[in-house]
């Protein structure tokens, strides 16, 4: 068989495949090195369209005159949630009710007081002269 015969069968073999899978069909035979065309690449549509359809138009929030105080004293004004603001007055209709949550450490220091291990600085100096103190608990424990 001559390279002729044989690259006939292989070029058909090459054609349809391109067909069935839909690649660029091979290069001819005269071309230099098979270089790719581009073909598939520019059969593609264009993507720049849908992706700017993609996202909604921005809002300009200053144009709507959203940010402007309409008592014109110059503060400025802000977009509220109305879940937010709703939380916010339950949260002082609490407090005044006696309900709101307690002061930062205030909570702490009455679970210690029922317990009976809230100590004040005095009874804590006089444990440490003592010597009934942590340390004195960690000597006991020596190997």
């Amino acid at each position: 068989m001559s390279s002729s015969s044989a690259s006939s069968p292989l070029r058909h073999l090459l054609t349809l495949r391109s067909r069935i899978f839909q690649h660029t069909p091979p290069p001819p035979p005269h071309a230099p090195g098979g270089l790719r065309t581009g073909a598939k690449l520019l059969k593609r549509p264009l993507v720049g369209p849908s992706m700017l359809n993609y996202y909604p138009p921005s809002l300009r929030l200053r144009s709507l005159g959203l940010f402007e105080n309409p008592g014109g004293e110059g503060e400025r004004f802000f977009l509220q949630d109305a879940k937010e603001v709703q939380r916010l007055k339950d949260v002082e209709r609490k407090k005044r009710l006696g309900k709101g949550p307690p002061k930062k450490g205030e909570l702490r220091r009455a679970v210690r007081k029922a317990a009976g291990t809230d100590h004040d600085h005095e009874t804590h100096n006089s444990l440490a002269r003592t010597g009934q103190g942590r340390r004195a608990a960690m000597k006991g424990k020596k190997k």
